[in-house]
């Protein structure tokens, strides 16, 4: 084989798996964050439990990055091993517009309770996404349904790439 081949596939092969391990990055994070919200949700004796889509520290939508980290942490969540069930995150859609709520108004104690009675969910995990220079902090919470109180949280970091930004 052709030495110059030899060097420029090894590059290749170098520069890709650098590439790989970026991507796996996020999804590394976010089945470290479930671990540790499960184990919390667990040891709280929640029975059923409901991931929103991640905000900005405003409490605005985070376009696409919030609802795939939501989505990522939902499944997550039902991979592992677990004593509570988690609501599928379109059944949740559903239930919101049928009963006219709002993801943002979830956090007013009333909503949360309409939440808890329509869909038989007692704690909501919610989260935001903080830029921090080349990086990005999550922070998730874990808000029981009856009294909108705080019983868990978790926080992790992850770095921007190419994918995280598209």
């Amino acid at each position: 084989m052709n030495p110059k081949y030899f060097i420029t596939t090894i590059l290749c092969l170098i520069v890709s798996g650098h590439l790989l391990s970026q991507a796996q990055d996020i999804d590394t994070q976010l089945s470290g964050l479930a671990d540790k919200l499960s184990a919390q949700v667990q040891d709280q004796g929640k029975k059923k439990v409901a991931v929103l889509d991640f905000t900005d520290l405003d409490g605005s939508p985070n376009g696409e990055l919030g609802k795939y980290i939501a989505e990522q942490l939902n499944v997550d969540l039902v991979m592992g091993k677990r004593t509570f069930s988690v609501l599928d995150r379109a059944n949740l859609k559903s239930i919101l517009d049928e009963h006219k709520l709002t993801a943002k108004g979830l956090v007013d104690p009333d909503n949360a309770k309409k939440l808890g009675q329509f869909a038989g969910v007692d704690a909501l995990i919610l989260g935001t996404i903080t830029p921090k220079g080349k990086d990005f902090g999550l922070t998730a919470k874990i808000v029981t349904t009856d009294t909108a109180e705080i019983v868990g949280a978790a926080r992790t970091e992850f770095q921007s790439d190419a994918n995280v930004q598209q």
